[in-house]
């Protein structure tokens, strides 16, 4: 079993004990060990065979001996009588924004609602009505977040899907007379969520090539398998598939196939608009004459685009928004490796889950010039925010660490709560000791968006704010962006000299790819940052970038394609404008 696989389980019968109405200090406890081993760096299974599950923070002799009996059999005994004792299914629930255990439990107990079904249809016969502690507008926030369920039931997070689409590829590129393979659909295009995963490949015998594919390990479902096409489920987590289809197609038609299955289909709709007005057809399998049928391209995409006198299009912008309105595609649109630095990232001092040093090697590995450690204040008290006084052990701690690692420079932050009245966590004086300061609304995103853009706006205007860290709050599949007028933030960005981030965590990748268009199109700059708690993550850079280029946006657009002295004067001109209109109103 994988650590998420033991994780989700320990989550469960906490989840379980919950509903049932167990102790909290039980429930407590394994939801600490499900943390702990979702955040572990090495395999649980190796852990177990070192002799060192105890080591684990929160894992005692008793959680030890269930993990153990879980790795070893499958199952876990006190997970096993929770599932007999309470609806199982109770836990899709929980799905639900804002519905915990304990509202899950008054609905099994007071109104025999086991299921996201059982909920929809008491919701619509008003059933729920006089229920205590389900006021109409909590009615309305479930009935709300079933609705957004439902939008996003099948669809995969593009974070989630990669490692599934690239392990995919690497099988079929190994197999026998595969000359080629590559990604399609909306993986390649970068898209926030994926439906199916679609892949491409050139092949000397077709029909064996879909049999090996229909054969691979992790299939759970063969949905077809012809002799030019295989489609198949593929386990994604524990209690979801995803759909991967496979066409096999010659090598000199293989660019006209790249181009169509990759999509976006209102993108190629357009293609061949411009296609039929030249009298020619388009589609998987070549640009040709309608009349001749003669081909005019078919085996690379950009032959494809040129005789089509178009610029040959990166995947990510092929959407129909503003492509077409392009003359061309800018030299400078953004690439990985325009990336200097990470701006947002966090250590063991809050939330994180390496080391001042450690995070600086990796990204030193990264050959990033700069790195601003940024861990999160008081306020985030789940996140083990620090105090004032913690803050200024850290900021010493990370100067440390700057005065022994060469060729980076490593720079001191802080990620710092808005409150609800528009203050931040920590004050002035204590802001004006660091080099980078980044801001982030973590609670009261159920506000309006008139609440959440003056507060938005008021962290904007603190001479000492560099960044406004996801500025919409959102989990993709999770949670709905909160109300906000990003046109206005933007525009105030701009003014102060305040970047707005893109965040590539694949749960966020906020703000997303228009409201970075939009934010750029008001003046305002970009910087697209990991948020990254462990090393490992930095990787998820190529999702931010992504994003970034699906927005439009070119290297010049975005804060961290700067050099380190570029970043720092940016922090110095936002804080000396503001100590020059301070001496002017004096």
């Amino acid at each position: 079993m994988t650590n998420a696989d033991v994780a989700r389980v320990f989550a469960e019968i906490a989840d379980l004990l919950e509903i049932q109405g167990g102790d909290s200090f039980r429930v407590s406890s394994y939801r600490r060990v499900s943390r702990a081993i979702d955040d572990l760096v090495r395999d649980i299974s190796a852990v177990e065979a070192a002799g060192e599950l105890e080591q684990i923070p929160g894992v005692g002799h008793s959680s030890a001996e269930k993990i153990r009996e879980l790795l070893t059999t499958g199952h876990v005994a006190i997970r096993e009588q929770l599932a007999r004792e309470v609806p199982i299914s109770l836990l899709e629930l929980l799905r639900i924004p804002g519905l915990g255990p304990k509202k899950a439990a008054v609905l099994w107990k007071e109104r025999g609602i086991t299921s996201l079904a059982d909920l929809k249809q008491a919701i619509r016969t008003g059933a729920l009505a006089n229920l205590k502690g389900f006021a109409q507008k909590t009615i309305d926030h479930m009935r709300e977040g079933l609705e957004f369920l439902e939008r996003t039931a099948g669809r995969t997070r593009l974070g989630d899907a990669w490692p599934i689409a690239h392990a995919v590829r690497e099988a079929v590129l190994a197999m026998p007379g595969v000359s080629r393979a590559e990604h399609a659909g909306s993986l390649r295009r970068g898209c926030e969520t994926i439906g199916d995963l679609d892949l491409l490949c050139a092949a000397e015998d077709g029909p064996e090539v879909v049999q090996r594919f229909t054969q691979m390990k992790g299939v759970t479902r063969v949905l077809a398998a012809g002799d030019t096409k295989g489609s198949v489920l593929m386990r994604v987590d524990n209690d979801r598939d995803i759909q991967i289809d496979l066409r096999v197609v010659p090598a000199d038609s293989f660019g006209a196939a790249w181009q169509y299955f990759t999509g976006s289909k209102a993108h190629n709709v357009r293609l061949r608009e411009l296609a039929v007005r030249r009298g020619w057809t388009l589609n998987e399998y070549a640009l040709a004459d309608a009349k001749t049928n003669k081909v005019i391209a078919a085996r690379d995409e950009e032959e494809i685009y040129r005789a089509l006198e178009l610029p040959c299009f990166p995947p990510e912008l092929r959407e129909d928004r503003f492509e077409f309105e392009l003359g061309r595609v800018p030299e400078d649109l953004l690439a990985p490796e325009h990336i200097r630095g990470e701006l947002h990232c966090h250590t063991t001092a809050s939330d994180g889950r390496e080391s001042i040093e450690q995070m600086a090697a990796a990204a030193k590995a990264r050959g990033y010039a700069y790195l601003c450690i940024t861990d999160h204040s008081v306020s985030s008290v789940i996140a083990n925010g620090l105090s004032v006084e913690r803050l200024v052990q850290h900021v010493e701690a990370v100067r440390r660490a700057a005065k022994k690692v060469k060729g980076l420079a490593l720079w001191v932050g802080a990620e710092v709560d808005v409150r609800a009245d528009g203050s931040l966590d920590y004050p002035d004086d204590v802001l004006a000791q660091l080099d980078f300061v980044v801001a982030s609304l973590h609670v009261g995103l159920s506000q309006d968006a008139e609440a959440n853009t003056r507060r938005t706006l008021a962290a904007i205007r603190n001479p000492y704010v560099n960044l406004i860290a996801h500025p919409t709050g959102r989990l993709i599949n999770r949670r709905d962006a909160a109300p906000l007028d990003v046109a206005a933030v933007a525009r105030e960005a701009a003014r102060t000299g305040t970047a707005l981030e893109i965040n590539a965590n694949y749960l966020r990748l906020d703000l997303k790819d228009m409201h970075a268009r939009e934010a750029r199109a008001c003046g305002a700059l970009l910087c697209i940052n990991c948020d990254a708690h462990d090393g490992a993550s930095f990787d998820q850079m190529r999702f931010g970038v992504m994003t970034a280029r699906r927005a439009g946006l070119r290297s010049s657009d975005v804060l961290n394609t700067r050099s380190a002295e570029e970043v720092a004067d940016f922090v110095r001109r936002k804080r000396a404008a503001a100590a020059g209109a301070s001496r002017r109103s004096s």
